[in-house]
């Protein structure tokens, strides 16, 4: 992943990606309730207009990438939106989707790997039948040519 490019928004949603479907709901992703931890604050702060970083919460580290949950800040995305984080060297690459019940939400995909973000109610046999591997009970990864 490039640190200073930021993955785009797949319109058809990690939901395609994974070959499943959801009910409507607000975001379902516990870890965003708990108290943030030392390890869920940021190294790079910069470029992140838009992400209330109060709310960033640590999900996994793989091959130098960190992986972070966030919100966006107050008035800047509809309800529902969760914001998945990936920093790595001098850069956050960023992408914001909604997050409902049963669906996976946020995408990033780069030359390496594709990752989602994953609600708490996701049946995760489904998500690894598919390909993907479980960093995290939110977050998951599939190398970019497994797909």
């Amino acid at each position: 992943m490039r640190p200073t490019t930021r993955a785009r928004i797949l319109t058809a949603g990690a939901a395609a990606v994974l070959g499943l479907s959801g009910c409507a709901g607000g975001p379902v992703l516990d870890v965003l309730e708990q108290d943030q931890a030392d390890q869920d604050v940021l190294t790079i702060r910069t470029d992140l207009d838009g992400i209330d970083l109060a709310t960033t919460r640590f999900l996994a580290e793989q091959d130098g990438v960190e992986y972070f949950a966030a919100r966006p800040a107050a008035g800047s995305a509809s309800e529902d939106t969760v914001c998945l984080l990936a920093e790595e060297g001098i850069g956050v690459g960023l992408e914001c989707a909604p997050l409902e019940s049963g669906s996976a939400g946020a995408v990033m995909r780069d030359s390496r790997a594709t990752v989602a973000l994953l609600p708490d109610d996701i049946d995760r046999n489904a998500v690894t039948d598919d390909g993907f591997a479980l960093l995290h009970p939110n977050l998951a990864i599939r190398p970019a040519d497994a797909g």
